[in-house]
């Protein structure tokens, strides 16, 4: 890439300025600069959505394991209720009582 230099400018100065030279000023040192910090921020925008999306697919990952230890013991407390139920009318048949659970 060419740098922008006084000799650079001291070259320009020596002829008429253009819309040619213009041109290709801009085609020589400008787009090439301009394209640098493009892809330079492009880089740092892409790897900032990496790194939120990673700490984002961390969190779900948690989310995910903390849902499924919560299912796993609402149906432990589900299978210890029906069994409770299943004794307490049991008992109150023997009792000559008629149990019926509340209905949710």
């Amino acid at each position: 890439m060419s740098e922008l230099t006084k000799e650079h400018f001291d070259k320009g100065l020596e002829k008429p300025i253009t819309n040619k030279y213009l041109l290709d000023f801009t085609r020589e040192i400008i787009f090439p600069g301009v394209r640098e910090i493009v892809r330079e921020e492009n880089i740092k925008f892409r790897d900032d959505i990496l790194t939120s999306n990673y700490k984002l697919a961390k969190k779900l990952d948690q989310i995910l394991k903390e849902q499924q230890a919560i299912t796993a013991g609402f149906k432990r407390l589900q299978d210890r209720i029906n069994y409770l139920e299943a004794v307490v009318k049991v008992l109150a048949e023997k009792e000559g009582l008629q149990f019926s659970p509340p209905e949710s």
